[in-house]
């Protein structure tokens, strides 16, 4: 763990988001996917910390921030990174997102592109994977259909979100403690309620955007996009991404699934000082 890391709670749309931050220099910020928090970021906040402002919050709803019983949408969390870093006097950052937080970070740099100086997608698809993606990995996050359809039963009574942890991890495993950390967050009401408002989103906003909409978007944001070789939420993500950015590339992190900062932390530090400026 970082010896200097800080806590902090700043207000956002009328929430208290806890954000987590460690070193100095140009601000660095991590988001984090779910079912998780700032705390998956633990292997990598410190060597990152030596060059940059690492700075981890956790999402509306997930971790010690409060929940909303109204906006999950990808714009409206794309809002809070904006909030956050004019409430931290942050003209621009460097940008990582994992799983939620790389869909979650695509949005924030196609609407504000001059707000971000470089994004590092981690584990997830691109906003133009319906071009040319195939069936197989529509079928792979079946837990948010499962989730959106059942709700909190999903949740709790199937225990969807703890096989998750286990199922997606394809490098070691979590331990029994690393597990009931993210759990036993993930258990707060508020928590289960982002998951689902999030999901329910997604499948009836979200996707429906991006399938009449991903002609005309483009990433104007110097992107490197990795998604674990082995990852099941992943595997077939096409390269169409290429019509539509100025400057992405899409590389596989090997022998990795898709919790790609705790399975290869060494790995994805030192891509990551290649490719930060």
């Amino acid at each position: 763990m970082v010896a200097d890391l800080e806590h902090h709670v700043v207000d956002i749309d009328g929430l208290q988001i806890h954000y987590a931050a460690a070193g100095e220099g140009e601000p660095l910020i991590l988001l984090h996917g779910w079912p998780q928090h700032w705390w998956s970021w633990r292997h990598v906040i410190g060597p990152l910390s030596e060059h940059y402002r690492v700075i981890c919050p956790d999402l509306r709803g997930m971790g010690w921030s409060d929940g909303s019983p109204r906006d999950y949408s990808l714009e409206r969390m794309a809002r809070d990174v904006i909030d956050l870093m004019d409430e931290l006097g942050l003209e621009r950052a460097r940008l990582i997102g994992h799983d939620w937080g790389l869909a979650i970070g695509y949005r924030a740099c196609l609407n504000w592109p001059d707000r971000f100086r470089q994004f590092v997608a981690l584990a997830g698809v691109h906003p133009w994977t319906l071009d040319g993606a195939p069936f197989r990995l529509w079928r792979a996050p079946w837990h948010i259909y499962v989730i959106s359809l059942l709700g909190h039963t999903a949740t709790t009574r199937l225990g969807i979100t703890e096989r998750c942890l286990r199922a997606w991890r394809h490098a070691g495993e979590f331990t029994p403690e690393e597990s009931e950390t993210f759990m036993r967050q993930m258990r707060r009401p508020v928590a289960d309620d982002a998951t689902i408002r999030y999901d329910r989103n997604l499948l009836r906003r979200e996707l429906p955007f991006f399938a009449n909409h991903y002609r005309v978007l483009r990433q104007r944001v110097q992107t490197l996009h990795l998604n674990g070789e082995y990852d099941p939420l992943t595997i077939g993500v096409p390269d169409s991404y290429r019509d539509y950015a100025d400057d992405m590339r899409l590389e596989l992190v090997p022998d990795c699934g898709h919790f790609i900062a705790e399975e290869r932390p060494e790995w994805l530090v030192d891509r990551l000082k290649r490719f930060l400026d």
